[in-house]
């Protein structure tokens, strides 16, 4: 939602009606499990952070937005017949810049929030709701159009991308851009998309992959379908209405839609890879995780970069379930408050910036360095320089403990509580579900209180805790983890007869994976009288701290701050773990003393200023409210850590 303002500057050549094309059919059917993308190591040749320019700009700004460290430009693309503008691309190719193209297929994969001359961006979506809110009984408001699934606008796509990409390669574009602030709907808004044709062939097709039989889906939606070709989803205000408990044939669909999605954006990202297996797709403006297709168990899979609106843990989410997935964010501005948050989401392992400069802050239209780019060349000297590289190229590293991430749970946790709500849902914008839903604010609290106790989770989906994904866990955090299959169910007592340790803030599994209720978790003996689970209020700091003391758990590298406001993030490389702290911006003090902890004597390079330090056994700093610091610690006693040098 930040960047609503971006199709004012490319205007009409973004707004044209979609073209067909020609190109080759789809390389797999629908009904294809999801599977990563085929195509190249996406981090490859991205060893450097990268900054790169959104707004056109003349050859003079270029030259010293170069000096300043950006080394790309956005170039729109051409949607009427495929194809950028090269004109754009020729500039920047002139000036030494790479490129990437920008919003090939918004019109499918974003089509109820893109921009429309005199109309704001998601009005097709608020006029679907007005036509509901005044007729429930109009369910063609539920068709999409263009359809997910459709194989018709999927071959088209595919054409386009294919005609796109032929026209860029003399460019080598970092990306292509499938859609800006894409979504099942209007971003992340909740909606009953898609009940078209071509969507209900792939839901009933998919089903069949999820139940034995047709008899085994109608036990466990209380149904009594006789043909598979018969099977309907519940839609909300049906579900809504139930007594019983049993959400099934709701969430269900719920979850096809967000597979629908996914597999739309794989098929452009195939497309793209057939046409150069060089080349990496993208989506600009990824949203929180919920409604509108972001379920990031599947979504992380579907694309090789991902502009990111990092919220919800969306961003850890991304990294965790596909490591070789690019993450990149978007700046508007170079305050002290925006600087704290480019070197916090770097930390958190995005790769690179976009700037969203519409002011000209930056650099000013004679070519000189405005206020902007004054205060971020500090900044873009040490993403760009050693220390940048040296954080890209190491691995994040995790400790011992575990954070379930349950799209299922979302589901059924969001339909408890809109339900006593009615029909108010009909008009729940994308802002509205931008907060709130039990599992998904549980999930962020734990993960913020586990950061500030030095620690980093390894998040998992249901799916890896019956396939190895528990290995080394010693604590198991279940946020509002309220549906869960008997698959996970029994993973979780086998990992507690183990000697695990679970957490939890209700007693989990009270609905089974699809939705619906049970009479009793198949849990509830664990966080019963003396049972090995703990029930705790999700982000409970102090909780949690007991909790890993229990389980054996404890931070490498200790911090001890006397505002308890300070972040840790640990990386490690071949020869050396690297160790950054970060203050919260709005701590009161303008510097805090801080002192991290060593497991033994070791050599320490402080790669902010490239100074290297006496071996030590903790590191004391006065640390300011923006910049982190960030230190090369030797792994063993006899080993030199890195050298660095100091930022300009």
């Amino acid at each position: 939602m930040k960047r609503l303002l971006l199709a004012a500057a490319v205007a009409a050549p973004l707004a044209a009606p979609l073209t067909a094309l020609g190109a080759a059919p789809l390389a797999a059917p629908l009904a294809t499990p999801l599977a990563t993308p085929p195509g190249p190591p996406a981090q490859a040749a991205w060893t450097r952070f990268r900054i790169i320019e959104w707004q056109p700009r003349s050859p003079a700004q270029l030259a010293t937005l170069k000096r300043l460290g950006v080394t790309a430009g956005m170039v729109p693309a051409d949607r009427h017949g495929g194809g950028l503008a090269t004109a754009a691309a020729e500039t920047l190719r002139q000036a030494g810049m790479r490129c990437y193209v920008e919003n090939v297929a918004t019109d499918f994969y974003s089509a109820y929030h893109k921009w429309a001359p005199g109309k704001p961006p998601n009005w097709r979506f608020a006029a679907l709701q007005r036509r509901y809110a005044a007729n429930p009984q109009d369910h063609s408001v539920f068709v999409r159009d263009p359809g997910l699934s459709d194989p018709d606008w999927l071959r088209r796509i595919a054409r386009r991308l294919a005609v796109t990409v032929r026209a860029a390669q003399p460019y080598r574009p970092l990306f292509y851009d499938l859609g800006d602030e894409t979504g099942i709907a209007d971003l992340a808004a909740f909606w009953d998309f898609d009940t078209g044709a071509a969507s209900l062939a792939g839901f009933r097709a998919w089903l069949r992959t999820r139940y034995p039989s047709l008899a085994a889906l109608n036990a466990e939606w209380g149904t009594t379908y006789r043909r598979w070709d018969a099977v309907q989803p519940e839609l909300t205000r049906a579900a809504m209405r139930r007594t019983d408990g049993n959400f099934a044939a709701w969430s269900d669909f719920k979850a096809w839609m967000d597979v629908a999605f996914a597999r739309a954006l794989r098929a452009g990202t195939a497309a793209i890879h057939r046409a150069d297996p060089r080349a990496r797709s993208a989506i600009e403006g990824a949203q929180v995780p919920g409604w509108g297709g972001y379920d990031y168990l599947r979504l992380a899979h579907a694309v090789d970069v991902m502009e990111i609106y990092d919220s919800g843990a969306n961003l850890a989410l991304l990294r965790a379930f596909n490591p070789r997935v690019i993450p990149l964010v978007t700046s508007g501005g170079a305050g002290p408050a925006q600087r704290h948050w480019i070197w916090r989401e770097f930390l958190r392992g995005a790769r690179g910036l976009i700037l969203w400069d519409p002011e000209q802050a930056i650099v000013r239209p004679d070519g000189t360095l405005g206020p902007a780019g004054a205060a971020y060349a500090p900044l873009f000297a040490a993403l760009r320089g050693p220390l940048g590289r040296a954080v890209l190229a190491a691995r994040p590293r995790t400790d011992p403990v575990a954070i379930l991430y349950s799209p299922a749970s979302f589901r059924i946790s969001w339909m408890l509580e809109q339900k006593p709500k009615g029909d108010a849902w009909i008009t729940r914008t994308a802002a509205d579900e931008d907060s709130g839903d039990a599992e998904r604010t549980a999930l962020a609290a734990d993960a913020r209180a586990l950061a500030r106790s030095g620690l980093a989770p390894r998040y998992l989906g249901p799916a890896q805790l019956a396939e190895g994904g528990l290995r080394g866990i010693r604590l198991l955090i279940l946020p509002h983890a309220i549906a869960l299959s008997a698959r996970d169910a029994a993973a979780i007592r086998r990992f507690v007869a183990s000697g695990g340790h679970v957490v939890a803030d209700v007693v989990p599994g009270a609905f089974d994976q699809h939705g619906r209720w049970r009479a009793h978790s198949p849990l509830g003996s664990l966080f019963a009288g003396r049972g090995r689970g703990r029930l705790l209020r999700s982000g409970d700091a102090a909780g949690l701290r007991a909790a890993t003391a229990r389980a054996g758990v404890r931070p490498r590298f200790p911090v001890t701050a006397p505002l308890d406001d300070v972040t840790t993030y640990v990386f490690r490389d071949g020869r050396n773990t690297i160790v950054a702290v970060q203050r919260a911006f709005r701590s009161k003090a303008a510097t805090e003393r801080v002192r991290i902890g060593l497991p033994a004597a070791r050599q320490v390079v402080d790669l902010m200023s490239g100074r290297r330090m006496e071996r030590t056994r903790s590191i004391t700093m006065e640390l300011g409210r923006v910049r982190p610091a960030v230190f090369a610690i030797a792994h063993a006693a006899g080993r030199q850590a890195m050298a660095g040098r100091a930022p300009p």
